[in-house]
């Protein structure tokens, strides 16, 4: 997915076969004006960007074998010379399909359906004539099409009505006799309709469990705005995989326009209706987008997916071409193919194959040293920046340490330490979409909670353990050793509901997962929550039983106590302690703990149960830490216990620009039970100073800090041989929710210096900007690079954005705007950002725009859980 450098293309555009060369092929299906000569920009766009072609409808029953006895080839041949003239691969398209059947072919003279067996003859005849004649040129064929119906049960056919569910095996042996080495597929529309896919998925392992071979499954993608859902999509995708066939995306089409239904036969027609054709003229430019973004989206999946998809087959070259228009009424005017009706290149093909460039030389990120700090207090972040929930696991000497993400990629970073004091980055360990699939629209606060590490002797795994809010719920994944990484995909618990999950492996062999759950009846309060512990069955990835409650509420129930959260399950002595966060993440954050001798309970709060709060402090109070919470605990190499958790170090008021960061303190041991802190002592810290902290390294290698917003849907940058990394610029704005061209670090102090030296960058609208970011979330950021004043000269634009609008749009012109252009961010420590440019290397500056008040990116303004990133970002709207 992040692929290796020079990965996309930079300048001129690249044909899309090339584009995609290592993922699949890519194919159209061609109208007969166009193999016929009569389309020669139909014939030059499908020669430049696609290596196959299916015939619309010149190989179908009604067309080539229109009467009995009776075979027209002359349109079928012209199509297969057409395509090996041009070094295309034809696909046969179809052998078995009731539509556009020949009207005789499942009937007697009498106009009744003949017998089984004549039909059988008939199959076997036309298969074997069809695939003889084609035998060594067509080396794809089509089998069957659109067999079951969206409930999953089989279409009444005349194959279905006269042999049965047997036409499928069948077709397919009468297909494997004709050509033993031709690849051979079935396929239908709306194949991600879950009882239509567990039809086919049945389908699949017959014919498998017949010794008959089906190499492929295509999945028409005949799309609309509003479906299919690319969830549902994504798992049939998935399932149809898992039965060891490839999958084949064919005939794919997305409407604009209001969808009418969402089948694809071509016989259901209605009566015109001018809603339902909205856009004679063309699509409005919200419309376009929309249309674009999905198309987008989709591509992306299939890209993702190309382990198991070997073709990828548009239903048309351009839209003037498209089956769609007139269906399903006479005078609809449709727009959904990858090229327009001048056979111009769709936006979100253009982006990809010719995007716009932004080319940066380097980026720095440093933090000045304190002038006369000589200790750290104990308040001090053991990792500053946005490293929130923090775990930590200890094995033979080894400690690591992991933190949540919410939606930024890669997820879950996890650090390394032998002696407790130095902390060091070894990886991520969600790092492949296969694990982390952060899709468009989620967010900023969604994503990845709270990560818990747990080592299990007995299979010598390490676990980490998870929720993705907002998407598939808690999960697990394993590895054997963290410094080589490999973590493995996720393994999903169906069973354990609510968040922050987390795993005890008990000395008996036992495993238990405690986390975060609703209580058993209805909750009495905003913020009743309950700890809940399930059996963990660790041999079959699953958790047995039925859960149990093990704390109501919190420490004093009778107090309506709020967010309880973050358990963890210790086995310390002779006593279980079930330590849990309360009081939500903020200023009444506070981390308590109850005692047990069994796993299950009964637990009771410790003597002392609050063990770590700093929110009975005086606010006005130097250097504060507030929010503390969210803790793990653990026995350190010297045999002494330390613990660390969540604090916020805010610059001014209650606003902070590091969101929650990682603290550590040595545990007490008071009357058998821990204590992080007494409740009176204060916390403070001092900054730590970062000297020239990269996005990416002299070996070419990004940084393995480097951050993304979401899941990246393509790869979008590339790294040359002089060490300069250049982002295609997206369509997609910062600003829009989705996953742009970005890639920052955490900020972590708020007095910093970020830099960015472009080299060159060629707006193309006043929208078009590369430069710096520094990104709180969809609705509260800010962009500094070259673009475009409203004048079209090319100039150095500041944007702040909060979810009021626009607080702040500045321009200076360049007057050299071709020449090498710093760019640089500051933050003063107070929590005021200044922006400034150089053209001279960085010997003088020039201000942009006022000082913007940095409080507009903070959790205290926006209510989201995250830091702020800084980094490196590229736009453009006009492609």
């Amino acid at each position: 997915m992040l692929a290796a450098a020079g990965c996309f293309p930079v300048a001129a555009q690249v044909a899309l076969k090339d584009f995609v060369k290592d993922d699949f092929m890519v194919g159209v299906a061609i109208h007969e004006d166009q193999f016929l000569g009569r389309d020669l920009k139909a014939d030059s766009v499908t020669r430049r960007h696609f290596n196959s072609v299916t015939a619309e409808n010149v190989m179908k029953s009604a067309e080539i074998n229109p009467a009995k006895g009776v075979y027209d080839f002359e349109k079928a041949d012209a199509f297969v010379n057409y395509a090996l003239e041009r070094g295309l691969d034809p696909v046969g398209h179809v052998l078995v399909w009731h539509s556009q059947l020949a009207p005789w072919f499942p009937c007697d003279d009498n106009g009744n359906y003949v017998t089984p067996d004549e039909l059988k003859r008939r199959m076997k005849h036309h298969i074997t004539t069809m695939m003889h004649r084609y035998k060594g040129k067509i080396k794809t064929w089509e089998v069957v099409n659109e067999a079951v119906e969206g409930d999953g049960s089989y279409r009444r056919s005349p194959f279905y009505e006269i042999l049965g569910e047997e036409y499928i095996p069948l077709a397919f042996e009468y297909a494997r006799e004709a050509d033993p080495d031709a690849v051979l597929y079935i396929n239908d529309f709306a194949m991600n309709m879950p009882a239509k896919r567990d039809t086919y998925v049945r389908i699949l392992n017959d014919l498998k469990q017949r010794g008959l071979r089906v190499d492929a499954i295509g999945m028409q993608c005949h799309m609309g705005m509003d479906y299919p859902d690319i969830r549902d999509f994504e798992e049939s995708i998935r399932a149809y995989a898992a039965t060891g066939v490839n999958v084949m995306i064919t005939e794919w089409d997305a409407s604009a326009l209001p969808t009418i239904h969402t089948g694809a036969n071509i016989s259901d027609k209605v009566a015109y209706n001018k809603i339902f054709n909205p856009y004679p003229a063309g699509l409005p430019a919200d419309v376009s987008k929309q249309w674009n973004d999905r198309m987008a989206m989709f591509f992306d999946l299939f890209r993702r997916y190309s382990d198991v998809i070997t073709r990828v087959t548009a239903w048309g070259v351009s839209d003037g071409y498209s089956w769609k228009n007139d269906f399903p009424m006479k005078g609809r005017v449709e727009y959904p193919l990858l090229f327009d009706r001048d056979y111009n290149l769709k936006p979100f093909l253009r982006e990809m194959l010719e995007p716009a460039a932004a080319t940066f030389s380097s980026f720095s990120y440093d933090v000045p040293e304190v002038k006369g700090a000589k200790k750290r207090p104990a308040g001090t972040p053991i990792l500053p920046g946005c490293y929130p929930d923090p775990s930590v696991v200890g094995v033979d000497g080894d400690y690591y340490l992991v933190n949540s993400t919410f939606v930024y990629y890669p997820g879950v970073p996890i650090w390394h330490s032998r002696d407790l004091k130095t902390w060091t980055r070894i990886g991520n360990v969600l790092d492949r979409p296969s694990q982390l699939d952060i899709p468009a629209g989620m967010r900023i606060s969604g994503g990845i909670y709270a990560p818990t590490l747990a080592y299990n002797p007995a299979n010598k795994l390490f676990y980490m353990i998870t929720t993705l809010v907002d998407g598939g719920g808690n999960f697990y994944v394993t590895c054997e050793d963290p410094k080589k990484g490999n973590w493995s995909d996720p393994v999903w618990l169906p069973g354990v509901d609510g968040i922050d999950p987390s795993i005890l492996f008990d000395n008996d062999g036992k495993a238990y997962i405690v986390h975060n759950s609703g209580p058993d009846g209805p909750a009495r309060y905003d913020g009743h929550r309950a700890i809940r512990i399930h059996d963990f069955d660790w041999k079959n990835n699953r958790v047995t039983g039925e859960s149990k409650v093990l704390v109501d509420g919190g420490v004093k129930p009778e107090e309506n106590p709020v967010w309880i959260e973050g358990p963890h399950l210790y086995h310390i002595g002779d006593k279980y302690f079930l330590m849990c966060a309360e009081g939500g993440t903020s200023l009444d954050h506070r981390e308590v703990i109850f005692e047990s001798d069994s796993p299950k309970g009964p637990f009771k709060p410790c003597k002392n149960p609050v063990i770590l709060t700093q929110r009975h402090l005086d606010s006005s109070r130097q250097s504060p830490v507030t929010s503390v919470g969210h803790a793990d605990i653990f026995e350190g190499p010297d045999g002494k216990w330390y613990a660390v958790f969540l604090g916020i170090r805010p610059h001014r008021g209650n606003h902070d620009f590091m969101g929650r960061e990682t603290f550590m303190l040595p545990v007490k041991w008071k009357d058998g039970q821990p204590v992080i802190l007494d409740q009176k002592e204060a916390l403070t810290h001092v900054s730590t100073p970062v000297e020239n902290a990269c996005i990416w390294n002299a070996d070419g290698s990004l940084d393995n800090a480097a951050i993304m917003i979401r899941t990246p849907r393509r790869d979008f940058y590339s790294i040359d041989g002089d060490n300069r990394l250049t982002l295609a610029a997206s369509r997609t704005d910062i600003a829009t929710g989705a996953s742009p061209s970005a890639i920052g670090l955490w900020v972590t102090e708020p007095r910093f210096s970020s830099v960015a030296v472009l080299d060159s960058f060629e707006p193309r609208s006043v929208d078009d900007l590369a430069g710096i970011t520094l990104f709180h979330d969809d609705s509260h950021n800010v962009v500094f690079g070259k673009s475009l004043d409203s004048a079209g000269h090319p100039c150095v634009k500041l944007r702040a954005l909060t979810s009021a609008g626009l607080i702040e749009e500045s321009t200076r012109l360049l007057d050299n705007p071709g020449s090498q252009l710093h760019l640089r961010a500051e933050g003063d420590g107070k929590g005021d950002l200044f922006f400034s440019f150089s053209t001279d290397g960085g010997s003088s500056w020039t201000p942009v725009g006022a000082p913007v008040n940095g409080d507009i990116l903070s959790t205290a303004t926006s209510y989201c859980f995250t830091g702020l990133m800084t980094g490196i970002y590229a736009t453009s709207t006009n492609l």
